[in-house]
């Protein structure tokens, strides 16, 4: 059986990740932080891990990008998943009967126009949207809702009150990790990290070695170096396969003016789908 980690509760946008990914035989664990996932994986006590790394609004979850390089994870496949925030009850709960409403701080803020309309519901902000719907359901809050997904809903027995209350068009990216894996040779999408020596147009000499090769950068991130002071990680990914030939020309040429080249990770990119 395939174990995967996720940070939160089991019906978080996690853990639908996690089960389309994964349709058949697998077991989900719960993480409480998004470092626990990063150790499960490390550790082996799961065979892979699920993490957030942006969001079509709010942009990059940047923690995320230095635990990849402290763990020394590899990617092994993306998946983007629409999200879709619902007002979640316990059966027979009216929308007059709220008093206070439960979610993660960004959910909250993505569901702010709703909430805006309900002035009298006072918003208590916690760790994990499902986890907020189990809490609910386990003490029976009957003047109570919790802002989550409709898996949530449905593993927990609670009412969908109001549907699709947050940010329209509103995506997250999000990564498959692994300890260790071989590259696919089909893939159409790499990762990787660099550092760019300390000196005038460095930079821009890394990122012309793929612009030579027409290939096209889809994500730049920069990132601290602990313990470096204004040395930068540079995090990139472009739309080639690690295994293409314009790929392996493009890299040879960047060791040449990178002080460092960490590859993250090969796959096949993921559709933006509108589930």
């Amino acid at each position: 059986m395939i174990k995967i980690s996720i940070q939160g509760t089991r019906g978080s946008y996690h853990d639908i990740v996690a089960r389309k990914e994964f349709p058949d035989d697998s077991e989900i664990i719960e993480s409480d932080t998004i470092h626990q996932v990063f150790e499960d994986v490390k550790k082996g006590i799961v065979d892979y891990g699920v993490i957030a790394i942006e969001n079509s609004i709010y942009g990059s979850f940047l923690e995320n990008y230095d635990l990849l390089m402290k763990y020394d994870t590899k990617i092994i496949s993306e998946r983007y998943l629409k999200i879709v925030l619902d007002l979640l009850v316990l059966p027979g709960v009216g929308m007059a009967d709220i008093e206070q409403v439960y979610s993660h701080p960004m959910a909250m803020t993505e569901a702010h126009h709703f909430l805006e309309k309900h002035p009298s519901m006072v918003r208590i902000e916690t760790e994990d949207t499902a986890g907020s719907v189990r809490m609910i359901k386990e003490k029976n809050l009957t003047n109570a809702a919790a802002i989550g997904s409709n898996l949530a809903a449905e593993i927990y027995g609670m009412r969908i009150l109001s549907r699709g209350i947050g940010i329209k068009n509103n995506y997250t990216r999000f990564l498959i990790i692994a300890k260790d894996t071989s590259y696919l040779e089909d893939a159409d999408k790499t990762s990787l990290v660099i550092q760019a020596k300390n000196m005038p147009g460095s930079l821009y000499h890394c990122l012309k070695c793929f612009a030579d090769e027409d290939i096209n950068l889809s994500k730049i991130e920069s990132r601290p170096v602990i313990g470096r002071t204004w040395d930068y990680n540079f995090y990139l990914d472009f739309e080639k396969g690690l295994n293409a030939t314009e790929t392996q020309r493009a890299l040879k040429e960047l060791d040449k003016v990178a002080s460092m080249v960490k590859i993250m990770g090969s796959y096949k990119k993921s559709p933006l789908t509108h589930e």
